[in-house]
């Protein structure tokens, strides 16, 4: 696979939380030539399955392929439609933002989030951010009856207008949806690297409604039942004026320690620490409690399950433009093939035994 055109097909294609059909098939896609099975579960999560009856430990990689966004709550007299956001996103980046309408049968059909003219605003409203609620998109309509006759109907998706742009520093590249579609690029990358080489039974999961509540992670962890997990997800990058934590763009993968759902199996983070060194591969930590990821549901189901999330760093998580380094997605890829290929039984009964024992 090549890394860019990947990452540019993923994040270019629109797909909020239950609205994943067009993500979805791209994973299938990439996920069927590289499979024994491709199947899904029973809310739509896509799941591939290589040596499923191999010996050995299950290993299972988990990345969502949802991206935040907006349904539309209600259409006025007047053609103006109202949006209820999916996922979360602060209001003070979507004033006068180019979106896209996505109707049941996939025609765009463009927007723009309303904003009020700042001639004039008092010093209070400018201070202050606007609610969610007062929130409106312009289609250019003018009535009700004219935006029912394009397919806009409550419930229809709306995403942030996003096109794959390379800035000056050729790695980064800039777009909507890289969280978490860097991590679905990810994941199939390392499951392609993987296709020669043994391994014991993997799957490889694009799941579905992380962002309202890592939905897609349970009902998938519940058909795979995995011994092991790697999940991929994005983090903050502290490297901007905007930011500040260890974090940076063309770093390395990120070992996210700890979030707000999840605290890593510490003999797993030994064990990817050991991993990438031992293989040259560039990583860096993540220790804050901000977000969550698909790991929060998926350590515990059943009798408990080893996780940990390995992350991309991505500056502007949440807006309406993000922005990565390929590289970053290129030593996560790396980081999972190798741990995966170098997970023993004992090994990972090792692990199970504490951290100080596999050192």
């Amino acid at each position: 696979m090549n890394t860019e055109a990947l990452l540019k097909e993923l994040a270019e294609a629109p797909g909020i939380s239950s609205h994943e059909q067009i993500p979805a098939g791209i994973m299938t896609s990439y996920l069927q030539p590289l499979s024994d099975r491709v199947y899904q579960d029973g809310l739509g999560s896509v799941i591939g399955v290589r040596n499923e009856n191999a010996e050995g430990i299950k290993v299972q990689f988990a990345a969502h392929m949802d991206e935040v966004g907006f349904c539309i709550k209600s259409i006025d007299e007047n053609g103006y439609l109202r949006m209820q956001p999916i996922g979360s996103m602060w209001t003070h980046v979507l004033l006068g933002q180019r979106v896209d309408v996505v109707t049941d049968d996939q025609r765009i059909i463009p927007g723009v989030i309303g904003s009020p003219a700042s001639h004039g605003l008092s010093k209070e409203v400018r201070e202050r951010t606007m609610d969610m609620n007062d929130l409106y998109l312009d289609i250019g309509a003018s009535s009700k009856e004219q935006v029912l006759q394009t397919g806009v109907l409550p419930g229809t998706m709306v995403v942030p207008h996003g096109s794959f742009t390379h800035l000056i520093d050729r790695n980064l590249i800039m777009c909507k949806a890289f969280d978490d579609r860097a991590g679905c690029a990810a994941e199939l990358l390392a499951f392609e690297k993987l296709q020669n080489r043994y391994h014991s039974p993997l799957y490889c999961a694009g799941t579905i409604q992380e962002e309202p509540g890592l939905r897609g992670a349970r009902t998938a962890t519940d058909v795979i039942h995995a011994d092991l997990s790697l999940a991929v997800d994005t983090t903050v990058a502290g490297d901007t004026p905007a930011d500040h934590n260890t974090c940076r763009l063309g770093g390395g993968v990120v070992l996210s320690m700890i979030d707000s759902n999840t605290i890593a199996h510490r003999g797993l983070i030994r064990y990817a620490e050991k991993t990438a060194r031992d293989n040259h591969i560039p990583f860096q930590y993540a220790v804050f409690k901000g977000g969550g990821t698909d790991s929060g549901n998926i350590h515990k189901s059943f009798e408990g399950i080893m996780a940990m999330t390995l992350s991309i760093p991505i500056r502007y998580m949440h807006t309406m433009q993000s922005i990565i380094n390929i590289k970053d997605v290129e030593a996560c890829a790396d980081l999972m093939t190798e741990m995966t290929c170098s997970m023993t039984q004992d090994r990972y009964q090792k692990l199970l035994n504490g951290w100080e024992a596999f050192e």
